[in-house]
């Protein structure tokens, strides 16, 4: 078992992004619904994470392995409306196919949710691929489904694909 630790990532550097970019195309090409269809060329992907790294209302998470390589993300954007400052957002939860089933999913999931607590969010949603792998992970950690979208997103390979909308509230 490879030693990583969780870690926000608050000055990405060169090499974190090309991490993340790497982790993107092979979840990708892994067959998991992250919002890109295949192929996606690493280019492209180091293009969105350089975009999306600058979102002022996103804390991105990484899992860093012991030799400093990213092994794992999350996010957690806060929404930005007045009416909405009490919910946030989670995705790109993502671990590498080499570090999966060694908790890691867990401890990211746990440093956002955690996060997003401590700043007084009383709500966070998310939404996978219906029947995906991820659907029993969200549900085992407390995570209510609040319903089904038919033909919501495209899976990797551009099949139409319904989408579960989960919520977490609170700890009261």
């Amino acid at each position: 078992m490879t030693t990583t630790t969780i870690e926000p990532l608050s000055a990405p550097t060169d090499r974190d992004v090309d991490d993340l970019a790497a982790l993107l195309v092979a979840t990708v090409e892994g067959g998991a619904s992250v919002g890109f269809l295949l192929p996606l060329e690493h280019e492209a992907a180091v293009a969105w994470w350089r975009e999306v790294l600058t979102d002022e209302l996103t804390d991105t998470w990484v899992a860093r392995e012991h030799d400093g390589v990213i092994a794992g993300c999350v996010r957690l954007t806060r929404a930005w409306k007045p009416n909405s400052r009490h919910r946030g957002e989670i995705s790109k939860l993502m671990v590498a196919p080499r570090a999966r089933r060694q908790g890691l999913a867990s401890r990211l999931m746990d440093v956002a949710e955690g996060s997003a607590w401590s700043r007084d969010l009383r709500l966070l949603l998310l939404d996978t691929e219906t029947d995906s792998p991820a659907q029993p992970f969200y549900v085992a950690r407390g995570w209510s489904v609040v319903g089904v979208i038919e033909d919501y997103a495209a899976t990797p390979y551009g099949d139409p694909a319904a989408t579960t909308i989960l919520e977490l509230r609170r700890p009261r």
